[in-house]
C-alpha cells in the first residue's frame, strides 16, 4: 500500500471488494462473513462512509481482537492484518467451506453492500451460483499485450469519476479483474468484457444481437445488428438500436426545443439492457443477449433464465446477482442500481411515461416484454393524413442512422411513399445515406 493506492481506493469508493469502517463495531462479524461467503475484499479501518480518513488507534489489543472475531466465524477464516499510517487494512480471502456465519446470521456481499440471508437460501446461491464463477475465471488465450485496450480502461475511469493516477495493472488489480500469479498477470473474463478490444474474439457469448421484424412473429427480418465491443459500449449501442425503433411523439413546450416522448421511457428500456448484460449466465455459450422489435411488443431477454436463488413469487423483491463484479463495475459507472431496485424503477418508469408496464417470462431465458400501444389516434395518430417530407426531415434529425425500412414502421406509409419523400429531402440537400446499402442509414446533412 501506498499514498496513491490509498487515493485510488478513496475515489473509487466502496464497492464489491472495499468496505470503510471508522471504528471496529459489532458489524465488523457481518462484513467477514460476507465477504468471505462472496468473493473476498479488505476492510478498512480508520475510514468513513464518506471516504474520509478518520484514523483510528492501532494497537495489538485491536489486532488481537479482530483475529477472535474471524476464529469466532463458523467455519473459521484466516485473515491477514496490515496498517498503512493510522489505518488498518483487513483483507479476506474468498471461503474454501461456504456458507460461513457469525452469531449475527449468514451475509454475502451485495455490491457495497452486506446482505443477510437465510442458511437455506444462501446454500442453494452457492451451490449453482458460486462455486465457479464465469467472471472470475481466468482466460487461457488472453494476450495482455493483444487484448489489453488502454482506452477502455480510460473511458472507463472517467465514466466512474476516478483518478488515473496508478499504473493500468495496478488500476485493473483493484478494480478486481487482475491477478498476478507467478510473476505472470492474469486478467478474468470480467476484465475481457469491460477493458479488451473485442469481445467476440474471446467471449463471442457476450455479444448482443438486436433485430427488427416485420409484423410479430420470427419471420421476415428488417433490421439486424450485432454488437461485440466492450460491455458499456454495447449497452449504449443497444440503447440507440431500440431508440431508432420506437414510436416517438413530438411535444411543442413553447421553446424552440421540442420534447421527445418515446412510447417507452429511454431509461426504462436502458435499465432492462442493463439487467440483460449483468445478469446474463455466460456459462450459456452459443447464445446472445437478444432485442427484438415486433410490430406490436420488445422483447429483451438473456440466456439464464432467474439466479438460482431467486423464484417468481420472490423476483423484484430481493436482489440475487449472478455476476456481483460486473454488476459492480457497472454500478461504479452509475449503470445499475442498489440491492434489486431496477424492477420496480422501470415500473415506476412506465407509468410516469402512461407505457404498458412490462411483463416477465422465466424459462432457459429471462425476457423482460414490452407490449406496445397500438398506433390509433396516439402516438402519431395525430400526423396521419397530414405526412410528408418536413415530418420525416425532422424524424431524420431525432434518429440518425435510420433506414427506409424503420421509417416506413414508423409513418406507416408505403415504401413507395418514403421513397418519394427522401428523394425530395435529397434534392433539397438535407439528408444523405452513410454506410453500406445493408447496414447504413440516413442523416442530416450539414
Amino acid at each position: 500500500m501506498n499514498d496513491q493506492e490509498l487515493k485510488f481506493i478513496l475515489e473509487q469508493g466502496e464497492g464489491y471488494f472495499i468496505e470503510f469502517k471508522e471504528k471496529l463495531d459489532k458489524s465488523f462479524s457481518r462484513e467477514l462473513v460476507a465477504f468471505t461467503n462472496a468473493s473476498g475484499g479488505r476492510i478498512f479501518l480508520g475510514i468513513n462512509d464518506n471516504n474520509q480518513i478518520k484514523g483510528i488507534d492501532i494497537s495489538n489489543y485491536l489486532k488481537s481482537q479482530i483475529q477472535d472475531i474471524a476464529h469466532n466465524i463458523q467455519p473459521s477464516i484466516e485473515i491477514s492484518i496490515q496498517t498503512f499510517n493510522n489505518i488498518l487494512i483487513v483483507t479476506v480471502p474468498e471461503g474454501k467451506n461456504k456458507p460461513y456465519h457469525c452469531s449475527d446470521g449468514f451475509f454475502i456481499r451485495m455490491g457495497a453492500n452486506s446482505q443477510k440471508m437465510k442458511r437455506e437460501q444462501i446454500i442453494e446461491f452457492l451451490q449453482f451460483e458460486g462455486k465457479v464463477k464465469f467472471e472470475e475465471q481466468f482466460h487461457k488465450y488472453f494476450d495482455f499485450s493483444k487484448h489489453f485496450d488502454i482506452q477502455k480502461l480510460n473511458g472507463f475511469l472517467r465514466i466512474a469519476g476516478i483518478t488515473k493516477n496508478l499504473d493500468d495493472k495496478e488500476i485493473l488489480e483493484n478494480l478486481g479483474v487482475l491477478k498476478k500469479i507467478d510473476d505472470t498477470y492474469r486478467i478474468t473474463n470480467a476484465g475481457i468484457l469491460f477493458f479488451s478490444k473485442n469481445i467476440d474474439v474471446l467471449i463471442e457469448q457476450a455479444t448482443i444481437t438486436c433485430a427488427v421484424f416485420d409484423g410479430n412473429e420470427r419471420n421476415k427480418i428488417l433490421d439486424r445488428k450485432d454488437f461485440s465491443d466492450d460491455i458499456i459500449t454495447n449497452i449504449n449501442n443497444a440503447l440507440h438500436f431500440v431508440r431508432q425503433a420506437m414510436r416517438v411523439e413530438y411535444i411543442m413546450t413553447g421553446e424552440a426545443q421540442r420534447k421527445e416522448k418515446y412510447e417507452f421511457p429511454l431509461e426504462a428500456i436502458r435499465e432492462t439492457i442493463v439487467n440483460a448484460v449483468a445478469h446474463r449466465d455466460y456459462f450459456f455459450d452459443g447464445a446472445h443477449t437478444t432485442i427484438d422489435v415486433f410490430d406490436d411488443r420488445i422483447e429483451i431477454g438473456n440466456p439464464g433464465g432467474l439466479p438460482k436463488g431467486l423464484t417468481p413469487e420472490t423476483f423484484g423483491k430481493k436482489a440475487v446477482r449472478r455476476n456481483p463484479i460486473i454488476t459492480s463495475l457497472l454500478q461504479r459507472c452509475n449503470l445499475v442500481e442498489n440491492m434489486g431496485t431496477g424492477i420496480n424503477k422501470i415500473k415506476n418508469l412506465c407509468k410516469e411515461n402512461d407505457s404498458n408496464i412490462p411483463g416477465y417470462e422465466f424459462n432457459e431465458f429471462f425476457t423482460v416484454i414490452f407490449k406496445r400501444k397500438e398506433v390509433d389516434g396516439g402516438l402519431n395518430g395525430g400526423l396521419n393524413g397530414g405526412l410528408n417530407e418536413t415530418n420525416l426531415y425532422d424524424f431524420i434529425a431525432a434518429n440518425p442512422d435510420v433506414n427506409a425500412n424503420t421509417i416506413k414502421k414508423y409513418f406507416n406509409v408505403s415504401l413507395r411513399t418514403i421513397e418519394r419523400w427522401i428523394s425530395i429531402l435529397k434534392q433539397e440537400n438535407k439528408i444523405e445515406f452513410k454506410g453500406s446499402k445493408k447496414t447504413g442509414g440516413y442523416y442530416i446533412k450539414k
